[in-house]
């Protein structure tokens, strides 16, 4: 099976019908309409996508907030102020002011940290129709400085977005209560 037997198979199967242009063209055209199609009807649902800008809470617009942390903070807020507030019917807008320390707790006698805490505290003011309710709250978390290098990093990271889940916890009950209040 060499010579030109094999080169005539190979010319007969260049010649069939298979893969051929229009049939490229075609399965090319049905995949734009098949895109088309999807966005349409995802469009249509309400779909937006997931880094879209102006991503709200329910009713409470949350601005954006500097940093790593505060980046942190913010999601948590977004899912904890996602049911609302009592109260709160028309838009609103929270803005926060976030400080980030971190302390060293326990020490080794050559000076060298074993135990730090990332304390974190929040200013905020939250504005819908003509009212503003303003307040503050605090979160601290430590964490076990580690021997390995490098190793203290992603535990100072593990403590800081544990200290914005409470933090956030701990904003949205603090707003819970004031505006149940302001009623």
């Amino acid at each position: 099976r060499t010579g030109p037997a094999i080169l005539h198979r190979w010319q007969n199967h260049q010649e069939s019908d298979c893969r051929t242009g229009s049939d490229r063209e075609y399965r090319g055209v049905m995949k734009q309409i098949a895109i088309a199609f999807l966005a349409l009807a995802l469009s249509a649902c309400g779909f937006t996508p997931l880094y879209a800008g102006g991503a709200n809470s329910g009713n409470i617009n949350i601005e954006t907030i500097e940093g790593r942390a505060g980046h942190a903070l913010r999601k948590a807020l977004l899912q904890e102020l996602a049911p609302g507030l009592p109260g709160v019917d028309g838009g609103a807008t929270l803005t926060i002011q976030l400080t980030e320390n971190i302390g060293r707790l326990a020490l080794q006698p050559d000076a060298a940290a074993t135990r730090a805490a990332v304390i974190a505290s929040a200013s905020y003011v939250l504005a819908y129709s003509v009212t503003a309710i303003s307040g503050n709250s605090t979160a601290e978390t430590s964490f076990l400085v580690p021997d390995a290098p490098f190793s203290d990093i992603a535990a100072q990271t593990d403590a800081t977005d544990r200290a914005m889940l409470v933090l956030a916890r701990r904003i949205a009950d603090d707003l819970r209560i004031k505006t149940a209040n302001a009623r």
